[in-house]
């Protein structure tokens, strides 16, 4: 069974939920969603989107999740459609792109950095 598939399995379960509850939902077919638990499709970005309207995760929860779907595809999308100041546009995307470009060639320790210091970014946003 794989990680996304527990996830979800337990989010049914601590929900009380069928496979075909689940699925309509998160407006998605019973079998798509089997098929997404079984390993034989991967999760698109629309489910993470709709799990989250719709089940009231915690914040670890999310990003477990959203780790979870990256995985599954093999990649991590950034959306720049919140972007609310539109003049800073063109450094979300540099940035962005250089951080996708460079996360591959980071050790362990810079990663490690990284994490630190958008925790420490994501606090201060949130007490503002």
């Amino acid at each position: 069974m794989t990680d996304i598939a527990k996830f979800l399995r337990k989010l049914r379960i601590d929900n009380e939920q069928s496979l075909g509850d689940m699925a309509k939902v998160l407006n998605i077919s019973a079998a798509y969603l089997s098929a997404i638990e079984n390993g034989k499709r991967t999760a698109p970005e629309e489910l993470k989107d709709a799990l989250f309207a719709n089940y009231g995760l915690s914040e670890e929860q999310k990003l477990e999740f959203a780790r979870l779907v990256a995985e599954s595809r093999n990649k991590v999308e950034i959306g720049l459609a919140g972007i609310q100041d539109k003049e800073l546009l063109p450094e979300y995307v540099d940035t962005a792109v250089m951080f996708a470009h460079d996360l591959s060639q980071m050790n362990r320790d810079q990663l490690a950095r990284v994490k630190e210091l958008l925790q420490e970014i994501k606090s201060q946003v949130a007490s503002m």
